[in-house]
């Protein structure tokens, strides 16, 4: 039913490409995140994610 693929030994430079370009990128983020300077983690803490509204009570009750 399922017949092997064959495949030429070039090919496998995709995936080993993609492996390095996925490393580097998260490598650089990782290196980022280590150098950063004191106030600017103090900036990104203070950054509200979630608006701050209150929560009403349904009044058609």
């Amino acid at each position: 039913m399922f017949r092997r693929l064959l495949f030429d030994n070039w090919v496998s430079l995709f995936p080993l490409v993609a492996l390095i370009t996925a490393g580097s990128v998260y490598a650089t983020i990782f290196y980022r995140a280590l150098r950063m300077k004191r106030p600017q983690i103090d900036r990104f803490s203070s950054l509200p994610f979630a608006p701050e509204t209150a929560v009403t009570t349904d009044e058609s009750k």
